[in-house]
């Protein structure tokens, strides 16, 4: 396993927040990066105030009409922030304010995500809860309840997929099927309290520990062991991956400053020379699809497999792969023609993949 941190390969931490800046910090929780305005934005939980910083190292006040701000998620340049009395949200644009989001059953909203569907995703880490929230007008409903401490949340484009993590001894992170909203466990861990997750530009995972004060990173599939990317951090919250500069944003919520880590970006190549540990099969990207799409699968040894899309009456449409192929990360691409080379319709398809005694069936759509 390689280790990625600070120590062993000598990272700059940038600790721009020291000094005449802490004095803005109080429990910062989460970050995320403005791109309209060139600046850094960094909520606070026990003061509610957000901070902003530019590239230029100046640091001020965005808002301070907030009570407890938590998560941070900018979409189409509006900023919306889990607030205790709910999700408030900013133009970036004009910098007005704009309407305080209340959803029904909360009781401490913690992070946040977006589809490409256009929703927003919002963890409750007291209530239990996961909601979902139509951006265009704000209709709520509970998607998942009885889910013990759900912190970070990520939205995983490359498998369309929300992924979450929980605040517990033992933290998994787990997958939300965006289909028909089941929860995968998808890695289970010796690690305690995950809390934040974030993606870089090539679709590793990064989360962060309380119980080890450490980040960790993990391939998409979550096939391979962890690497440790930074450690020595003083409760690192929601961590934000800023793909403009590959910087690694880590708020230390009891020592009241942010880290900023310079990150070498893993290229596809290099990462997947390692041999990875299990089967798996990825959704398929983009979902839904028009004309092809491209579905991702994982070898742990050789094999003789076979991937196979059927429509929903289980006839075959195409056979895809029926082969022997050496152990790796392996791609596909269906052009949504069927063996003969037709066109197939619009609608649900089924596509199954099996190797040895590794079955699996994942859902996709085309749209015409």
């Amino acid at each position: 396993m390689k280790d990625f941190s600070i120590t062993s390969l000598i990272l700059l931490v940038l600790f721009l927040f020291s000094g005449a800046q802490a004095q803005f910090f109080n429990g910062p929780e989460s970050v995320t990066y403005d791109t309209l305005n060139n600046r850094y934005l960094i909520s606070n939980v026990l003061d509610g105030n957000i901070v902003q910083i530019t590239d230029e190292g100046d640091t001020s006040y965005f808002d301070t009409s907030l009570t407890r701000t938590l998560g941070m998620l900018i979409e189409k340049n509006i900023l919306y922030v889990a607030d205790i009395n709910g999700i408030a949200t900013y133009n970036l644009t004009t910098g007005q304010q704009g309407a305080t989001i209340i959803i029904n059953g909360m009781y401490e909203l913690n992070d946040l995500a977006a589809d490409t569907s256009g929703y927003l995703y919002v963890t409750d880490v007291s209530a239990g809860k996961i909601f979902r929230v139509r951006i265009s007008d704000h209709y709520t409903t509970t998607i998942i309840s009885g889910i013990n401490k759900p912190n970070g949340i990520l939205f995983d484009a490359q498998n369309n997929r929300i992924l979450f993590c929980q605040f517990i001894p033992n933290a998994p992170i787990k997958e939300i099927n965006l289909e028909d909203l089941s929860v995968t466990t998808i890695l289970s861990t010796s690690f305690a309290n995950f809390d934040g997750l974030a993606i870089d530009g090539n679709g590793y995972i990064y989360v962060s520990s309380w119980g080890s004060n450490s980040v960790y990173r993990y391939d998409n599939a979550f096939s391979l062991p962890e690497e440790l990317v930074s450690s020595g951090h003083n409760g690192p919250a929601d961590i934000f991956y800023n793909k403009i500069d590959n910087t690694l944003a880590v708020p230390n919520y009891y020592s009241n400053h942010v880290d900023f880590i310079p990150i070498t970006p893993l290229d596809v190549d290099e990462f997947h020379e390692q041999i990875p540990l299990a089967f798996a099969l990825s959704q398929n990207y983009p979902n839904p699809f028009n004309p092809g799409t491209t579905i991702h699968y994982v070898l742990p040894e050789g094999s003789s497999i076979s991937l196979i899309i059927y429509n929903l009456l289980g006839i075959e449409i195409r056979e895809l792969i029926n082969e022997f192929q050496s152990a790796g990360y392996k791609t596909i691409y269906w052009d949504g023609k069927d063996n003969d080379g037709n066109s197939v319709a619009s609608g649900v398809y089924l596509y199954t993949f099996k190797s040895n005694n590794f079955s699996q069936t994942k859902k996709m759509v085309l749209i015409k």
